[in-house]
């Protein structure tokens, strides 16, 4: 009888300590998705921020120009000078755009790591309750 009221026992540690361990599974899943949230939002924020750079610069330089400056090579060379600006401007916020992402998926991936591996250690010892000795752990 001692031997059932042990391995009932060892039963009823084990899955409590299986739930404990989901519900820190899920604690750390609910802190990953909201890294991920973050990282989106600030994400969109430079995208509207450089969006809206590119769309006053685009509106000021019309402004600027003279009907007598829009044709001839002043205006071409004005043109040429406007467009490689764009270009490396461009690159640049495509830069710092993919860098937050990249740094908000790696918050993300780390959380979920650091989890998974602690809850694969608290399997195992939650396993080394109910397993016999002659079991090597």
């Amino acid at each position: 009888m001692n031997g059932t009221t042990d391995i009932f026992g060892n039963s009823l540690k084990y899955w409590s300590d299986i739930v404990a361990i989901e519900f820190r599974n899920l604690e750390a899943l609910g802190l990953a998705q909201q890294k991920m949230l973050e990282g989106w939002g600030l994400l969109a924020q430079r995208q509207a921020e450089m969006v809206q750079g590119t769309l006053h610069r685009a509106f000021e330089s019309q402004g600027q120009g003279t009907p007598t400056a829009t044709v001839g090579p002043a205006a071409m060379i004005g043109q040429i000078d406007s467009l490689k600006t764009s270009i490396l401007e461009n690159q640049a916020n495509s830069n710092i755009l993919t860098e937050l992402a990249t740094r908000s998926s790696g918050e993300a991936a780390s959380i979920l790591q650091s989890r998974f591996v602690a809850a694969l250690d608290e399997y195992k010892a939650a396993l080394g309750h109910v397993a016999p000795a002659s079991v090597p752990q």
